[in-house]
């Protein structure tokens, strides 16, 4: 039994039950999925072993807190794997979505989280209508207005009108770059190093600008690190 199988499972029992809000008949999952009543009693065996379903004879089957988060994690990423090949590469809308039902389950979070911050860096939003923040990781974001001397981040996103990117892509400040906090000014700029070269910010464009504490995680070719 595959994590792509169990994760289609969750993906599935998530739709089902209104984003988690209702439980769910096993007969139900059984016909959106196109299998046996039996297959889907040995899932449900097992996703309730692992925590991620709680099971309730007659009354359904429902997911933990777990089981939710990693059902919405899943979406998400669906979600936002369709959006790039669609709106990045400009595939077609359909076979974007059957393309990103299969890279979903490949694709680790790191390649999701730069999927998600290139599109939030040009303006496109990357966000499903029911979840309100723009990327996957948006909780582990600051401002760079907001960050004391001495700290350093890595940039993940710019909401600034194109003149503004261009100019500062001209400098060096680009989406995956790390960025160190040299001087915050009384009235309110902020000083950065990135790249050797010293940019000063007034507080407007640097409240546009967000960075992941810390510098760039590097991963090495083939890790599978998700």
């Amino acid at each position: 039994m595959t994590a792509d199988r169990i994760e289609e499972y969750l993906e599935t029992i998530l739709s089902l039950s209104n984003n988690g809000e209702l439980s769910v008949k096993n007969k139900d999952v059984a016909d959106e999925l196109g299998v046996s009543q039996a297959a889907v009693s040995e899932m449900v065996q097992k996703l309730t072993d692992e925590g991620l379903i709680d099971h309730q004879p007659y009354h359904g089957i429902r997911l933990t807190k777990n089981g939710l988060m990693q059902a919405r994690k899943l979406r998400r990423k669906h979600h936002v794997i369709e959006k790039f090949l669609s709106e990045v590469l400009d595939i077609d809308p359909e076979v974007s979505h059957n393309e990103a039902c299969g890279l979903e389950h490949a694709v680790s979070d790191i390649v999701v989280e730069s999927m998600c911050s290139f599109m939030g860096s040009n303006n496109i939003n990357c966000n499903p209508v029911d979840e309100d923040e723009c990327c996957l990781f948006r909780e582990n974001y600051i401002a760079l207005s907001d960050l004391k001397e001495g700290d350093s981040g890595t940039v993940v996103m710019m909401t600034l009108p194109e003149s503004s990117k261009e100019r500062l892509t001209c400098l060096g400040l680009i989406a995956g770059e790390t960025v160190d906090i040299k001087r915050k000014q009384k009235q309110g700029s902020t000083s950065i190093l990135t790249r050797g070269t010293e940019i000063a910010l007034g507080n407007e464009i640097a409240k546009k600008i967000f960075v992941r504490l810390g510098a760039r995680k590097r991963y090495p070719r083939g890790s599978g690190r998700n």
